[in-house]
């Protein structure tokens, strides 16, 4: 590919160094080879799996409570299944490591044996506490029908951490390959100031007004690549959370399925959900990173993303929603320390699972997804 001239094109100085320093800014990458490999085999993923959740449905129809209930586990267990798959190429085609996997994996799994061993002493073998549950992972997601032990409670603690790790990377590997093909034309898209379906979405995606033409738009990314990312890092970690307990309060609080779903099952499901909760915070948090400006006539440039992160987290929808659903629960008579002990373990969860997901995403792939779109938002401004 033949390099561009940066001269002519409009590159805050802190960029315009490092672009020099980095001489190879617009080559090919091996985060460029794991983008191919995941477009080539991610549409024949996605029916493959369907059609393994469809038979799972048909085959295992009388084992749960109600027909949504066993779409749901069908769904959750066939996808996570696959995405555990697709996570075993990924973690050897992938590029960035801020820190090297042959440190984090012992530690993962040191953190796990810890965990282990204080559910053990404070729970023991207690058929009514979470050991139960977590012993089950031994069988790959299924309530354990051995004896609960120490073992059996860290090593299915082993199962969990390790389904979580692989999906956390084939996931991430997903979102990032698509996103960073084509989130340049999205933001540029907003340029053009016509009725086009892209232009309409990505206007309304960053909440920009009609009545506003946007003359450009600027990005100027973070540039501190050799060092873990903090903010990154905790801003990942708390809009999962925000997510992530929506979702737990649409199942928990809601009587239909408190009424009628399994805690196990209900666990199940939640736990399966939740690993696909970055699909939407990482498209809004790279955005903060990539320093991304709208400029209109106006004096003061549009920051895009405080109008993505308004529009995922308005905090009006949210109050309102939890509101309503504790309401109904409360009207309806619905066990408040069974939905009490539900939020307890999916916040211990959610919390262990958000910094799994939030330490991947920086550690291996946020450095080539943010300096990827980098390198496609200046080659497709050359052009224009």
């Amino acid at each position: 590919m033949k390099r561009p001239a940066i001269g002519s094109i409009r590159i805050p100085p802190k960029l315009r160094q490092w672009l020099t320093l980095n001489p190879g800014w617009d080559q090919e990458t091996k985060q460029d080879k794991l983008d191919r490999f995941i477009f080539r085999c991610f549409p024949a993923f996605v029916v493959t799996f369907a059609v393994i959740a469809i038979v799972l449905f048909i085959l295992d129809w009388g084992e749960h409570s109600t027909p949504l209930a066993h779409l749901l586990y069908s769904l959750c267990v066939s996808y996570t299944a696959g995405f555990v798959i697709l996570g075993l190429p990924v973690v050897v085609l992938s590029e960035h490591t801020v820190f090297k996997r042959r440190y984090v994996i012992p530690i993962l799994f040191g953190l796990a044996t810890l965990l282990g061993l204080v559910l053990w002493f404070v729970f023991g073998d207690n058929l009514g506490g979470p050991n139960k549950f977590i012993s089950g992972f031994i069988w790959f997601i299924h309530e354990s029908g051995l004896d609960i032990t120490m073992y059996t409670v860290i090593l299915g603690l082993y199962v969990l951490l390790t389904c979580c790790l692989l999906a956390s990377y084939g996931v991430i590997a997903v979102v990032v390959a698509y996103f960073r093909k084509n989130y340049h034309r999205v933001l540029l898209s907003l340029e053009k100031n016509d009725d086009s379906k892209l232009c309409r979405k990505a206007r309304g995606f960053f909440m920009i007004p009609s009545v506003i033409d946007v003359t450009e738009v600027t990005i100027e990314p973070e540039l501190d690549d050799t060092v873990l990312q903090k903010a990154v890092f905790l801003r990942l970690f708390g809009y999962e959370m925000v997510i992530g307990l929506v979702i737990a309060s649409y199942l928990f609080l809601n009587p239909v399925f408190l009424g009628t779903i399994p805690y196990a099952e209900m666990m199940v499901i939640i736990m399966l959900l939740s690993l696909f909760v970055s699909v939407m915070v990482i498209p809004v948090s790279i955005v903060r990173s990539l320093g991304a400006k709208a400029h209109s006539a106006g004096n003061r440039p549009i920051t895009l993303w405080e109008n993505a992160r308004d529009k995922l987290f308005h905090p009006s929808f949210y109050i309102a929603l939890f509101l309503t659903l504790l309401w109904i629960s409360l009207y309806t008579n619905m066990d408040g320390l069974r939905i009490l002990t539900h939020y307890t373990g999916y916040i211990v969860f959610m919390a262990c699972l958000s910094a799994l997901v939030s330490f991947t995403y920086i550690n291996t792939f946020y450095v080539p997804f943010k300096n990827g779109i980098v390198r496609n938002f200046y080659l497709r401004k050359k052009q224009k």
